[in-house]
């Protein structure tokens, strides 16, 4: 361990020394065993500390920070105090460039892998990190901030602070050391899973990313369910994509998205694909929603997307186009050799593809099948009569 003093620290007389070993070594067995009695991160982090204050660390505050995998979260930090226990905060992506993360101790702990330890009755330390002396004034006598060094290299930062008045003694510092890389091994491992299901549900979506996460990987793997079926896609975008650069559509696309896309969420839905300039979402029904339930949603999301669209810049030049249906079919694995793709396959799949096919041939915004029209959020009418590829005889579109 490297440990960065403070040139100016003084060196105080010592607090209570009576710390447990065998606890200690209790709690580095229990984190090498994968501390399976908590069951979540904020257990364990809850336990964790517990068990290093009855182990005779006078620990009042302890703070975990990772940083993350995600399109819209940089870092994560766990934070226990005695009073309140954990909470947990996410960090948006331009956390690292904020003065509340510059100003403070974490980012030479993490760049450099060193351990950094201030005394803070001493004035200096006080005036070196912002954190510091916010702990001050808030009674906080001692603080220390460890690496956690992952087997790649990677560094994330725990940090621990003490009311204690005679702070940590050196006894103390050197069992919080003891600890240090169990709980960088355990924090690997979670964060490990975190980020995988973080991409996971960033690129094939929730429900698929926990089936894959689940042990689904295999081709053919998968299971029927019923769902509300949505399409969508941009008016006119072929005439729009001809006349401006790849990476401006890329933007208008993104921001669009940004609109149509939360409701959807909202409204307990999924989407399962991004296509092109629209995608493909699911509203499962089961015990706990029925298919009128589903369908109400899945069509009031199409409805609060369009008004945020239309009341943005964007609506003056950018509309979608909907279809809805609503069926059981298989959702599952499909592909070849080393490349599957987890994705929705089924007549009632073929059928809102060719409903919203129609749509674009008649010129309609929102379209449904006649199979749910009495379901949707507003009154439909009758469009029109059409026959689509692959399905006998004309179907009905119903417009709202």
């Amino acid at each position: 361990m490297i440990v960065k003093p403070h040139p100016e620290t003084r060196v105080d007389a010592p607090a209570s020394d009576e710390v447990n070993d065998l606890r200690i070594t209790g709690l580095i067995a229990w984190m090498v065993d994968g501390a399976r009695s908590s069951t979540s991160p904020d257990a364990f982090v809850n336990d964790f500390c517990h068990r290093l204050v009855t182990a005779g660390i006078p620990l009042d505050r302890f703070g975990l920070f990772v940083n993350t995998l995600h399109p819209n979260v940089a870092a994560r930090r766990f934070l226990w105090t005695a009073a309140e226990g954990v909470q947990m905060r996410e960090g948006a992506l331009s956390i690292f460039s904020e003065d509340q993360y510059l100003k403070n101790p974490l980012p030479a702990v993490t760049s450099q892998q060193v351990t950094i330890r201030r005394r803070l009755t001493d004035i200096a330390a006080i005036d070196e990190f912002v954190i510091l002396g916010e702990l001050r004034d808030e009674g906080f006598a001692d603080y220390l901030a460890q690496p956690l060094i992952f087997t790649t290299g990677e560094t994330h930062a725990a940090t621990f602070s003490t009311r204690h008045p005679r702070g940590f003694s050196d006894h103390q510092l050197a069992a919080l050391d003891r600890i240090r890389q169990p709980l960088a091994r355990l924090v690997e491992a979670y964060l490990l899973r975190l980020n995988a299901a973080s991409i996971l549900s960033t690129y094939v979506g929730r429900g698929s990313g926990e089936q894959i996460l689940n042990g689904r990987v295999h081709r053919g793997d998968g299971t029927e369910i019923e769902a509300a079926i949505l399409f969508t896609d941009l008016i006119g975008f072929t005439e729009i994509s001809n006349r401006i650069s790849g990476q401006k559509v890329v933007e208008m696309l993104n921001d669009a998205f940004d609109l149509m896309v939360p409701p959807v969420e909202a409204h307990g839905g999924e989407i399962l694909k991004f296509l092109g300039d629209g995608f493909f979402a699911i509203f499962p029904y089961d015990g706990s929603r029925a298919l009128e339930q589903a369908v109400k949603a899945a069509s009031e999301t199409i409805m609060e997307g369009e008004a945020k669209l239309a009341a943005s810049p964007l609506g003056e030049s950018l509309a979608f186009r909907s279809a809805l249906h609503a069926g059981r079919f298989h959702y599952g694995n499909i592909g070849g050799a080393n490349r599957l793709d987890f994705t929705a396959i089924g007549r009632p799949v073929n059928y809102a593809a060719r409903l919203l096919a129609a749509a674009s041939d008649l010129s309609l915004r929102r379209v449904a099948s006649s199979d749910i029209a009495i379901n949707l959020c507003t009154v439909p009418r009758l469009a029109a009569e059409v026959e689509f590829k692959g399905f006998e005889g004309k179907q009905k579109v119903f417009s709202y």
